[in-house]
């Protein structure tokens, strides 16, 4: 008996054990980021979210296909595409549309694939904008702020001189908007100075931008 009371003394004075507090773990997972805008660089094209953060870099110099498919994930199925057939100034090509900003892939002939240095102005494949907000309700604008339908001349208004450019015999008007930074920008062509990147163009008769490209040069020669 005395052993027994004991040992029940010894167990009423060791301090009761709590059990390790468990956080409680949400039923609902976290909602994937939402892209709101596309925003156009000269070396990449960016779709974005309501925050800035990068959900998607297209970097013109990488594979076109895979560029593509890329923008299918996130920006969902295209409405069209189209085919254009090849010439001597330029290689076949390829285009996906999402109603405002198409993805265009070229297709070099085995002949006129580029390398080296080339390589960096004949691009995999280039983004053309002809709105200023995609069919599904995506902003779209270069890095600098500028949209389809904005004033051509306020934009260009900013601008050095060698980067806007007007076409006399087809009265369509072009100025630079933002130029690459690892390789030059402007290149020297024919003892002319010709800026490279993203280009906002004006048709004949429209005093607003009505596309733009990227990446492309300012003008062709051809």
């Amino acid at each position: 008996m005395i052993v027994l009371v004991a040992s029940l003394s010894a167990c009423a004075g060791t301090p009761p054990v709590t059990p390790p507090s468990v956080n409680p773990v949400s039923s609902e997972a976290t909602a994937p980021a939402e892209p709101t805008s596309i925003r156009l660089g000269a070396e990449t094209t960016d779709v974005v979210d309501e925050n800035g953060t990068v959900l998607l870099a297209l970097r013109y110099s990488e594979n076109g296909d895979e560029a593509v498919a890329a923008a299918i994930e996130i920006l969902g199925e295209p409405l069209t595409t189209h085919h254009q057939d090849g010439s001597n100034h330029y290689p076949e090509m390829e285009g996906t549309s999402w109603g405002g900003f198409d993805i265009v892939v070229n297709r070099y002939s085995s002949e006129a694939m580029p390398t080296g240095a080339v390589s960096l102005y004949k691009p995999a494949f280039s983004v053309w904008v002809t709105a200023a907000t995609t069919d599904g309700g995506l902003a779209i604008a270069s890095v600098d702020g500028t949209s389809v339908g904005d004033s051509f001349d306020f934009v260009a208004s900013g601008q050095d001189a060698n980067r806007v450019h007007v076409d006399d015999a087809f009265g369509q008007r072009s100025v630079a908007l933002d130029l690459p930074t690892s390789f030059p920008g402007i290149i020297a062509d024919v003892g002319m100075e010709l800026p490279y990147g993203v280009i906002a163009q004006s048709d004949q008769g429209s005093s607003d931008i009505t596309r733009i490209v990227a990446p492309i040069f300012l003008f062709s020669l051809t």
